[in-house]
């Protein structure tokens, strides 16, 4: 319910019927304002932690960038710790399959991000092989890897990235 009404004398005297109403809850004050409510740091920013998992049978980790934005170097360092704080401790380089479908990144973190990616690249994984649904993000992100020497290849598919990612290496 809505801050300053009265649900009796604002909304059920008004209607025809009698609705069943056990304990309505109130409403985000954030609504009311003319403020931005941040709605999409709060539905879609998954804490860093959940979005990396590890599996061991297969010796690969999943890290589901999806919907994601990398504004700063803040947000790299923050992903970084947090690949340091899952793979590190294993001890061992893994294979990596990566979900960019709706990832952005703001230009003046692009090359951040992309130091990011070799110091993950070089230090923790046996093969990695990235995807996204968007044309635009497949074209970019490749380029910028290859502009750096790093597994440049990004999928359409999260099918065809782990397809790759079990095929025996092509030879360099």
């Amino acid at each position: 319910m809505a801050p300053g009404i009265d649900v009796e004398r604002d909304i059920l005297a008004r209607l025809p019927f009698a609705p069943i109403v056990r304990a309505p809850g109130l409403m985000d004050a954030a609504i009311f304002l003319p403020a931005p409510m941040g709605l999409r740091e709060r539905m879609l920013d998954v804490h860093i932690d959940d979005r990396l998992s590890y599996d061991p049978q297969t010796n690969t980790v999943f890290m589901n960038y999806a919907g994601m934005r990398v504004k700063d170097k803040r947000d790299v360092d923050t992903i970084v710790a947090a690949v340091d704080r899952l793979l590190g401790p294993l001890g061992k380089r893994v294979n990596s399959i990566v979900n960019y479908d709706g990832f952005t990144i703001d230009d003046d973190a692009v090359a951040d991000y992309m130091e990011a990616v070799r110091y993950v690249e070089q230090t923790y994984y046996i093969r990695v092989s990235r995807y996204t649904n968007s044309g635009f993000m497949r074209l970019k992100l490749g380029q910028e890897l290859e502009k750096r020497r790093l597994s440049s290849r990004v999928f359409e598919t999260g099918r065809e990235a782990r397809r790759e990612l079990t095929a025996p290496p092509a030879p360099r």
